[in-house]
Order: C-alpha cells, then structure tokens, then sequence
C-alpha cells in the first residue's frame, strides 16, 4: 500500500551528492520545458576527468536514441554556460533504463508491488543491500519483503544510499 504521504511526488527522498544535486537544480527545469524528467544525475570524479551522467526520460516513459540525440547538445550547452564542474569531465545523456533509478517519491510509488534493489549507507542488521518486492510507501521510508532474509524490512529514506526498480526477467517463465 502506498500511504498518503502528503509530500508531493516530485520531491527528491534519495539525496544525490552534492555536485549532482547542483547539476540537478540547474538543468532540471530546462529539462522538463523540453517536455521530459531529468529522473537522476550521477557524477563521478576522477583524478584526470570526471564523468556526469543525465539519466532523462519523455513523460510518457517512451524516450528514444533521437530524444537523446536532440538532448544532449542542448544540456552541453546549458553546462557550458552555468559552469558547475571544475575541470574536465565527460557528459553522458542515456535513459534510465529497465533499472531505472528510484529518486522522487513518485518512482517508489511506481514500483510499489514489484522488485527493488535498494542500498544503504550504513548497514542494516549486517547488511547494507537489499532486494524484494516493495510492499509500502510511506512519508518516511519504505518497507521492503526482502528476498534473502524472508523478512520485510523496514528503511528510512535518510538510510537510503540508491534504489533501483529491479525488473524481473524470469517472471514471464514463471506464468
């Protein structure tokens, strides 16, 4: 059950770090006046060059290779003139994926009933990764019906280090 939560459904429960948050504020309005959602950001610093990657998706879950293409020279240019990224690095522009990242209250609400991955920052009765069908949703955290334990397992989102929708590629085999 997805509990009404009364936080709206575009807030961010998964804190990104702080140069992909910054990247997320600038860019993500000029995303979604192109008419997508930047759904995340991940930025990996290097020693020589960094790598960001924008994970951008259409609103109605159908991006394609041309959408990114069309994208990606325009999210350079914004990046060339806000400037937030000290030294080189290298820009991704991709979809989210089968796997696609659970960030926004609205993405775990999506993938309540199926399969996730979720990874925390500190561990969890010894562990600090989890998979399972995510049972509830709530304004706190989730709880999750954890596969290698047989447990539901309850996380705050402030524990939450990533979450992805895990999509389960045996489940047609099984029908």
């Amino acid at each position: 059950m997805v509990a009404d939560t009364g936080v709206t459904d575009n807030h961010r429960m998964v804190r990104l770090g702080p140069m992909a948050e910054r990247v997320a504020e600038l860019l993500g309005p000029h995303v979604e006046r192109q008419g997508y959602e930047l759904v995340s950001v991940e930025y990996h610093k290097g020693t020589r060059s960094s790598m960001l990657r924008l994970l951008v998706d259409r609103l109605d879950g159908e991006i394609g290779l041309d959408d990114l293409e069309r994208l990606s020279p325009v999210l350079g240019d914004l990046l060339d003139v806000y400037d937030p990224i000290e030294g080189r690095y290298t820009l991704e522009v991709a979809s989210p994926g089968l796997n696609r990242p659970l960030v926004r209250l609205a993405d775990f609400a999506a993938a309540h009933g199926g399969r996730v991955r979720i990874r925390t920052h500190r561990a969890l009765d010894g562990r600090k990764a989890f998979v399972g069908v995510l049972a509830e949703v709530g304004r706190d955290g989730v709880e999750l019906d954890d596969e290698p334990s047989g447990r539901r397992v309850r996380i705050e989102f402030g524990e939450i280090k990533g979450a992805n929708y895990e999509y389960d590629f045996n489940a047609a085999k099984r029908k």
